[in-house]
């Protein structure tokens, strides 16, 4: 795994049976890891490619990964519940997004009270996503820009 991905596995403090969001899941270097984590809990993968999500059924398929949940859609439609997840995972999903404020509204509306949201993302615009958090009722909002490669931001929130 890399070490952006562990950076944000671990600030997201995942706990066993925990329902865990991945946004934009890819080909799943989160989902995986995070479902390894996780134990009898569920990671539900969104991601706007059918292609992607395919792929990634096939990788969990070839590890036995069983309680992974495949939606299509992105971060600023998010296709669940409120309050219907514990952690929010996104890495490089928000640059991706044009508007940083729906998405930052559609991550507290999934999160239950006291979800934790950790991310790593190339996106610059660091001041802004923290401040577009913190207004959706986000706390202990951390922020930190890694020039290391893959460069972005790393940042870690709790849902109040």
């Amino acid at each position: 795994m890399s070490a952006w991905a562990e950076r944000v596995l671990e600030a997201a403090a995942l706990r066993a049976g925990d329902t865990v969001l991945d946004v934009g899941a890819g080909s799943g270097a989160l989902t995986l890891a995070a479902h390894d984590r996780i134990g009898e809990g569920w990671v539900i993968a969104v991601d706007p490619s059918v292609d992607a999500l395919e792929e990634l059924l096939r990788l969990a398929h070839a590890v036995s990964a069983n309680g992974i949940m495949y939606l299509v859609g992105d971060a600023g439609v998010l296709p669940l519940p409120n309050a219907s997840v514990d952690v929010a995972v996104l890495g490089s999903a928000l640059v991706h997004v044009a508007d940083t404020g729906s998405a930052a509204r559609e991550l507290a509306r999934v999160l239950r009270p006291g979800g934790r949201l950790s991310l790593h993302d190339p996106l610059q615009r660091a001041g802004e996503l923290q401040a577009e958090l913190e207004a959706c009722g986000f706390a202990d909002v951390e922020a930190a820009m890694d020039d290391r490669p893959p460069p972005g931001l790393f940042l870690s929130a709790r849902r109040s």
